[in-house]
């Protein structure tokens, strides 16, 4: 970033909750992360002990994570003009905590278990379960939170409920396009029950 886009980064409104000087020569910008868990638990119902472990997580592995996803070319792809960097961090946050739910309430012995949501789509008692090609690694950031945490802070704004139900969709996407049979069963399924969702494959 320019000298002129920092200058405008860390004058921004609410600029001074996320960002602190340190040093007095040569100026040191660092950012509070501890700031973006205390807003975000103004906003939810965290438990003060899962609190603590989204402070910490931000702290010590939330910088790594953006160096990874959050840039190309050492440049940042988020548009900070728009959001503030703690808008962003929170919508980071709650879409990764619905794809790491998911993962924890599918995986079961190392496999992704989908026999409940085959079984719902269908209408009838089936066992699923597979392998999926996912980037596990970003989701790791989260890792230590509770379940409870983590259906909190998916539930907090859109992007992480509908990065939860993207899953199941495209589960179930996947498993139409590859049996004709269960693509019947789950339209009309759906169809019956007046649930258009399969509209959207």
């Amino acid at each position: 970033m320019s000298v002129e886009d920092i200058a405008s980064l860390i004058s921004g409104p609410g600029a001074d909750s996320f960002f602190e000087k340190k040093g007095e020569e040569e100026l040191e910008i660092c950012c509070k992360y501890s700031w973006v868990a205390q807003n975000i638990s103004r906003k939810v119902k965290l438990r003060e002990g899962e609190i603590e472990i989204l402070t910490n997580l931000l702290e010590t592995k939330f910088a790594d994570h953006a160096k990874d996803y959050w840039t190309e070319n050492d440049c940042i792809t988020r548009d900070l003009d728009h959001r503030t960097v703690g808008e962003w961090i929170e919508s980071e946050i709650c879409f990764l905590a619905g794809f790491a739910l998911w993962f924890r309430e599918k995986e079961k012995d190392g496999d992704i278990d989908l026999s409940s949501l085959v079984s719902e789509a269908v209408g009838q008692k089936m066992s699923a379960d597979a392998q999926i090609d996912f980037d596990r690694k970003r989701i790791e950031l989260l890792a230590e939170l509770p379940s409870n945490a983590l259906s909190v802070l998916r539930d907090m704004n859109p992007a992480g409920k509908l990065a939860y139900r993207s899953m199941d969709m495209a589960i179930i996407k996947g498993l139409s396009e590859g049996d004709d049979d269960y693509a019947m069963d789950m339209r009309q399924r759906t169809q019956k029950n007046q649930k258009p969702w399969w509209k959207f494959w």
